[in-house]
C-alpha cells in the first residue's frame, strides 16, 4: 500500500503530467502554462513538436526526449534526477499525457521510487470526441490505435459488437476506409457511429450516421487529419450469444425460410456479419 500527499513537501523533486491543446492554442491551461514554466525540465515526446508548440504559447524552458523509442533508457535518467529534487513536466505530441503516449513507464517508475506524480486536467480527444457524440458516456471504453491487422482489428470489434457502452478508437486516414469496412463486417452496416476529425480546429467536423452510410461516404470522399471513431452502444438484444441466434435461424427454417434467406434476416436483426453467422451455422 501506497499513500501520496502530492503537496506536502514542494521542495522534493516531482513528476507533473501535463496536457497540452490538441488543436486550439487557447485551450492552455493558467496552471499548466506556469508549470511548465517553472519545472527544472520537460520531457517531450517529440522534442521538435513540442518546441514549436511552446514557444507559441510563450515556455522557454529545457526539453528532454522522453518516447516510446528511448523510455525505458531515459526513465532511469528521469527519475535520478527527480530524487535530486528536480521537477519534471511530462508532455505529450498533444492532448493528454499517458493516453497514446509511453508517459505510463515513467509514472510507475516514479511510483515504485517514492516520487509524487501529479497529474493536470485538460484536453483529450477522445473524452472532447465523446461529449458531442451524441452517445451515452456511461459506460464508455477507448481502445486508442487498433492493429492495422485486419485479424486483430475484428477480434476488437468482435468485443464491441456487444459492449453496451461506447467504444472508442482512433485511426489514421489511410487506413480509415478499411477499418471500417472491417467494422461493418463483423456489426453490421446498420449501427450508428461517429467520425470526428480536426477537433479544436479550425476545420473541426462530426460526420454521424450508420457504418454503411459513412462507409461509402469515404469510398467517395477522401478522408483526411486523424479521425477518432465512435460505436454507438450495444442495444441488449444485440447481445445475444450466436448460439441463440441460431436457434432463430433454425426456428425460421423450420417455418419454410430458406437457409440463405433464415442467416440473413437474423443478422440484420442482430447486426452483426451475416457470413459469420453462415459459418457457425454449417459448423453446428
Amino acid at each position: 500500500m501506497q499513500r501520496q500527499s502530492s503537496f506536502n513537501d514542494e521542495t522534493q523533486g516531482c513528476l507533473y503530467l501535463v496536457p497540452t491543446p490538441i488543436g486550439n492554442l487557447e485551450d492552455i491551461t493558467l496552471r499548466a502554462k506556469r508549470i511548465l514554466m517553472e519545472v527544472d525540465y520537460i520531457a517531450a515526446e517529440d522534442t521538435r513538436t513540442s518546441g514549436i508548440l511552446l514557444e507559441k504559447i510563450g515556455v522557454h524552458n529545457r526539453m528532454l526526449s522522453f518516447h516510446k523509442y528511448n523510455s525505458k533508457q531515459r526513465a532511469p535518467e528521469l527519475i535520478a534526477l527527480m530524487k535530486e529534487g528536480k521537477k519534471i513536466a511530462e508532455i505529450s505530441d498533444a492532448g493528454m499525457p499517458v493516453i497514446s503516449d509511453p508517459g505510463f513507464i515513467l509514472v510507475q517508475e516514479c511510483i515504485k521510487n517514492d516520487i509524487a506524480v501529479i497529474p493536470l486536467p485538460g484536453p483529450s480527444a477522445f473524452a472532447t470526441a465523446l461529449i458531442a457524440s451524441g452517445f451515452d458516456a456511461q459506460p464508455f471504453i477507448y481502445y486508442g490505435f487498433l492493429s492495422r491487422k485486419a485479424t486483430e482489428q475484428i477480434a476488437f470489434f468482435n468485443k464491441m459488437a456487444t459492449f453496451t457502452g461506447t467504444s472508442i478508437f482512433y485511426e489514421a486516414p489511410h487506413r480509415l476506409l478499411k477499418t471500417l469496412t472491417n467494422l461493418q463486417k463483423v456489426v453490421g452496416e446498420n449501427r450508428e457511429i461517429v467520425c470526428a476529425r480536426e477537433l479544436t480546429k479550425i476545420h473541426e467536423e462530426f460526420i454521424r450516421g450508420s457504418i454503411g452510410e459513412i462507409t461509402n461516404y469515404f469510398a467517395e470522399n477522401a478522408p483526411r487529419g486523424e479521425f477518432v471513431i465512435l460505436l454507438s452502444p450495444a442495444k441488449e438484444e444485440e447481445t445475444i450469444s450466436i448460439d441463440q441466434m441460431l436457434v432463430e435461424v433454425n426456428q425460421a427454417v423450420a417455418s419454410g425460410m430458406s437457409n440463405k434467406d433464415a442467416i440473413k434476416n437474423i443478422a440484420k436483426k442482430y447486426n452483426i456479419s451475416k457470413n459469420e453467422l453462415y459459418d457457425k451455422y454449417h459448423q453446428k
